[in-house]
């Protein structure tokens, strides 16, 4: 399972890395034991700004869980435009699962699948 999800979020990557407005994208690989993978990767945009994140999954048949992720998108002069993670806090939310915004606020928000945060920064842009 675990190349399988590994194969699909390259191709994400790759689709992606072709439009004009991406500069660079980049991700790599780690198999772990147990049905496990640890992935990491960014991407550049145009105006250089970066995505930056990575997912820690366990997987089982017809399951991919993320264990922890990051999706951070910033400015070029590293400001937070966004963050989805699942990183625990002190103190604790009331959820697990949030978004960071350029706000300083904290919602909670499901994971998203690395297309849809990068659907999302496209329309952010307006590179759409």
């Amino acid at each position: 399972m675990i190349p399988i999800y590994f194969a699909e979020i390259n191709e994400t990557i790759e689709q992606f890395a072709a439009a004009h407005f991406i500069l660079d994208a980049s991700v790599t690989f780690d198999i772990r034991p147990g049905n496990q993978g640890y992935l990491t990767g960014s991407v550049i945009f145009e105006d250089f700004s970066s995505l930056h994140f990575k997912e820690f999954v366990d997987a089982a048949p017809g399951i991919v869980e993320k264990l922890s992720y990051s999706y951070h998108y910033q400015e070029a002069d590293e400001t937070l435009v966004f963050r989805y993670d699942n990183a625990r806090h002190k103190p604790a939310l009331a959820f697990r699962e949030h978004k960071h915004t350029v706000l300083g606020t904290i919602s909670e928000a499901l994971s998203p699948a690395l297309g849809d945060v990068l659907i999302e920064i496209i329309q952010l842009k307006g590179w759409v």
